[in-house]
């Protein structure tokens, strides 16, 4: 590649990210209704789906956050094992025993996370689910929190706030970067699309969906591995809308090390590309907001994290090398501009996400974290690796594999693990 033509393309990307994270931040501080809504009325009654496979170590403590959920009615939490084999299905047993009637246990050969979760809803008969992942704890008001969502009939579905809630990573550098990249993500993205009621993804460790809106859908669409992406892109195309509740408080288990990291990270970036490459055709041909959504999503989760890190590193080396070549230019110039912009970008946005973090981390009682400048870059660069890795898999018709994390049951919900409720 042209030294100047390299230079010029990734002064451009990485003038764009930054101007884009700028646009997104003044959106996600405005107010938002529906992130506010307060919880008021009888409480409704709600069935949460748990889908599973291997989750020994983890699932008992995630049911026992569900049942100690306030101002809701839960009608039923249904365990859908997807063919364990490490005695998922006693510790559902148990918790049946433990629980009675409440608790539903299904199980199923092992066909993969959408196929559980669309077993899973065969047995709903509420009006609005809740879905949640095993390795995910929810504090007293979270349900709650996500039902105040439902301010209209409009809502397909509402997303929560999840933080890391690992207490003894394996890497630190791992863990802080996470922290960092779930605050963006909770605090900035979503804030901000929320405000125009589009979430662009309720993730598949916590949401909650209108049941109606989700089986004229078909339920949970099966052939990637973001079931959570091309639901809620499903949801959007179909005219429902997506919103985000920050006092939806749930804790997730995070991979704690590099290697743990970048398999879940291939796993998503191979899964949204296939969402994106499956939805393009219906959404181009709406030629409205959902077009440019799509192209928002497609850009941002598919593209853009391919150059994403190279305009960090080799933006000042290109600079140099015209610089050598040419001698003074003003390349030097437009070089120092684009890395500061990027670096009060990144300042500015950081400070701004993690404030509104603190107190979430407070009330789930998790200690205040620090962010060096390797845990700045970690998340990153690995998205930039496995998104090269994604496309080459999609494009060549490779087939991926879920890549599961195993699990260390490191979660815990402070106020039930002291006993308080």
């Amino acid at each position: 590649m042209n030294i100047d033509f390299g230079f010029v393309l990734l002064a451009l990307i990485t003038s764009y990210a930054s101007v884009q994270g700028f646009v997104l931040l003044v959106m996600a501080s405005k107010p938002d209704p529906a992130a506010t809504r307060p919880v008021t009325g009888p409480p409704r009654r709600i069935s949460v789906l748990v889908p599973c496979f291997n989750e020994r170590k983890v699932l008992r403590q995630t049911v026992e956050s569900i049942l100690a959920s306030r101002h809701v009615d839960i009608a039923r939490v249904i365990c859908v094992d997807d063919g364990s084999t490490d005695g998922t299905i006693e510790v559902m047993r148990e918790l049946c025993r433990r629980h009675g009637d409440v608790i539903t246990v299904l199980g199923q050969q092992n066909r993969g996370k959408a196929a559980a979760l669309n077993h899973g809803l065969t047995v709903v008969d509420t009006e609005f689910f809740v879905a949640i992942d095993a390795d995910t704890q929810v504090l007293p008001d979270t349900i709650a929190s996500l039902l105040a969502g439902f301010d209209s009939g409009r809502v397909g579905a509402v997303s929560g706030h999840m933080l890391v809630g690992n207490r003894f990573p394996a890497s630190r550098t791992v863990f802080d970067a996470q922290v960092r990249e779930y605050e963006f993500a909770n605090n900035v993205e979503r804030r901000a699309f929320s405000l125009i009621r589009r979430i662009t993804v309720v993730p598949g460790a916590v949401g909650a969906f209108r049941s109606r809106a989700v089986a004229r859908l078909g339920g949970y669409p099966e052939g990637t591995l973001a079931e959570d992406a091309h639901l809620t892109m499903l949801l959007l195309m179909n005219g429902f809308e997506v919103v985000h509740r920050p006092s939806a408080i749930v804790l997730t288990e995070a991979p704690d090390t590099l290697g743990s990291l970048c398999k879940q990270r291939l796993r998503w970036a191979t899964g949204k590309t296939q969402v994106m490459l499956k939805t393009a055709g219906p959404a181009l041909r709406r030629r409205d907001s959902m077009a440019l959504m799509w192209c928002y999503m497609l850009w941002n989760h598919s593209i853009l994290p391919l150059f994403s890190v190279l305009g960090t590193v080799f933006l000042p080396v290109l600079a140099v090398l015209i610089l050598v070549r040419e001698g003074p230019a003003p390349v030097l110039l437009v070089a120092i501009a684009v890395l500061l912009l990027n670096y009060v970008y990144l300042r500015v946005t950081r400070r701004f996400a993690h404030s509104l973090d603190a107190e979430g981390r407070a009330a789930a009682g998790l200690p205040d974290t620090q962010s060096g400048l390797l845990s700045t870059m970690v998340v990153p660069m690995v998205s930039s690796l496995v998104t090269w890795v994604a496309w080459y898999r999609v494009l060549t018709g490779r087939s991926a594999a879920w890549n599961k994390l195993d699990r260390t049951g490191d979660v815990r919900v402070p106020v039930l693990e002291e006993g308080r409720l």
